[in-house]
């Protein structure tokens, strides 16, 4: 490997760091390592304020909450202890008054239900100790009400005294204790993480296709010599590189296209000096041949003189074309475009080589139309369209005597058809040139905005010309006017 290519291929990599695939991933590691953070501390969270907040809430409840409930009502029985059996009931029915959706029952030490609230209360009358045990357990699996049992004067400890019971219904208790408006704003933390991974992800690919939609745009917008603008390089990962390979290209296209331009120019400064070089000594030839008419000569002598006179002849034509072909090529030939009858073009072309055909022993077939055909056309430039192709049947089809001038009409459009009977496009000719003649046709006819079809066989060929809107190519569907 040379120098040279060793240090493109080094410069071609792309290092990981800088590439597309390296910033994604580093998205994707911080989502897997950022979501279970964010899913932890929302729910730690929610752990250390929903205590605080919850408590906040109770004091809205009517009675507290249910250890205030239970601690109020265990210092009511401690101060029950001593007090007649009258007081006793009072004070039981203030805190009936009191707790308005509880039930309250008082048991003395003797086992008889000495009060309840409300008086409809259907419970029994006289209690055994496995009464009160079961009932105790009842209480404390009894999903729908909240029940504190406390012994008279000691609380929680048993004096023998009996117990109070307090019960009420667990809605009062629950009202705070819904999680519902914290699981929705739990969810909703969730959802905005999620979705800022999907902004932030979404944001990356936006970038990536924005940047390939500005190189999309550089590459089908031409500058004013033809070739794209290059790009500005603004990151060193895989579309900076495609850009950098863009630029590239763009320069080697400007370095070609200025050796073209300078090669053509050469090209055409070398045509147009040899045809000028060349007229001279022509020049000199005709006028020698000129005065060896007036010598005496033999009959091969003459016929040698005449043949000479016909390459001088092609010689020259060939050096107009040369002249032509670079004039035409390098825009320099004005177009005076015109509305005019090219049928009467056509008429006044084949006038003035029918001569040269009948010479020649060819079969003359004429068949254009009476109407006119008018076109755009460079009068000029047309009738040297019509010159070149006939002098092509004079030269390469000669073999075949026989040439065709008629109007055609093919979907509509009239157009002009040349025929011959000779080799074809790809026969042979003993007068075959290099091709600048019909090259001249064809952009003389671009600049009418004309086209020229070729059809060819052993048999002959076929010049149509026509508009580029008619298609004829297809022979097969010309008709006769």
């Amino acid at each position: 490997m040379s120098y040279r290519r060793k240090l493109r291929t080094d410069e071609g990599r792309i290092r990981f760091k800088n590439s597309l695939m390296s910033r994604y991933l580093l998205i994707v590691i911080i989502a897997m390592v950022f979501l279970p953070i964010a899913f932890m501390s929302t729910g730690l969270l929610f752990g250390i304020l929903y205590p605080i907040i919850n408590t906040a809430n109770d004091d809205h409840l009517p009675y507290g909450n249910s250890i205030q409930i239970e601690s109020d009502w265990h210092e009511e029985a401690e101060k029950l202890s001593g007090l007649p059996e009258d007081s006793v009931r009072s004070r039981l029915a203030e805190l009936g008054e009191y707790y308005k959706e509880s039930t309250i029952l008082w048991v003395d030490n003797s086992g008889a239900t000495s009060f309840k609230k409300p008086d409809t209360l259907q419970i029994q009358s006289s209690w055994k100790p496995s009464d009160a045990v079961e009932y105790m357990k009842n209480a404390q699996n009894n999903s729908q009400v909240f029940t504190v049992v406390a012994f008279i004067g000691g609380g929680q400890e048993d004096l023998g005294k009996g117990f109070i019971s307090l019960a009420l219904p667990r809605e009062v208790l629950n009202r705070s204790s819904d999680t519902g408006g914290w699981a929705f704003y739990n969810t909703l933390a969730m959802i905005i993480i999620l979705g800022l991974f999907m902004l932030i992800s979404w944001s990356f690919f936006r970038r990536i296709s924005k940047r390939l939609t500005r190189l999309e745009i550089a590459v089908s917008t031409p500058g004013a010599d033809g070739i794209p603008l290059p790009v500005e390089v603004r990151q060193p990962d895989e579309i900076g590189h495609l850009e950098k390979s863009f630029n590239g290209m763009v320069h080697q296209l400007r370095d070609s296209r200025g050796r073209q331009q300078e090669e053509e120019q050469l090209r055409k400064n070398l045509i147009a000096d040899l045809s000028h070089d060349l007229r001279t000594p022509l020049t000199v030839v005709r006028g020698h041949l000129h005065a060896l008419h007036k010598e005496p000569l033999t009959a091969n002598g003459r016929e040698s003189l005449h043949r000479i006179e016909g390459k001088i002849d092609d010689l020259g034509g060939l050096i107009d074309n040369l002249l032509s072909y670079n004039l035409l090529s390098s825009g320099k030939y004005t177009m005076k475009l015109q509305k005019a009858d090219v049928v009467r073009i056509v008429r006044e072309s084949t006038a003035a080589w029918y001569p040269i055909w009948e010479s020649e022993d060819f079969i003359i077939d004429i068949e254009l139309s009476e109407q006119p055909l008018i076109w755009n056309v460079d009068i000029q430039g047309f009738h040297r369209v019509l010159d070149n192709l006939f002098q092509n049947i004079v030269r390469h089809a000669k073999s075949g005597r026989y040439v065709r001038v008629a109007t055609e009409q093919y979907l509509g459009e009239a157009c002009i058809v040349i025929e011959d009977h000779g080799p074809g496009i790809s026969g042979d000719s003993t007068s075959a040139g290099a091709g600048i003649g019909l090259r001249i046709v064809d952009l003389l006819l671009e600049g009418m905005e004309l086209t020229r079809k070729v059809e060819s066989s052993e048999r002959g060929a076929s010049m149509i010309i026509g508009p580029r809107s008619a298609d004829t190519r297809n022979k097969s569907n010309l008709n006769k006017t």
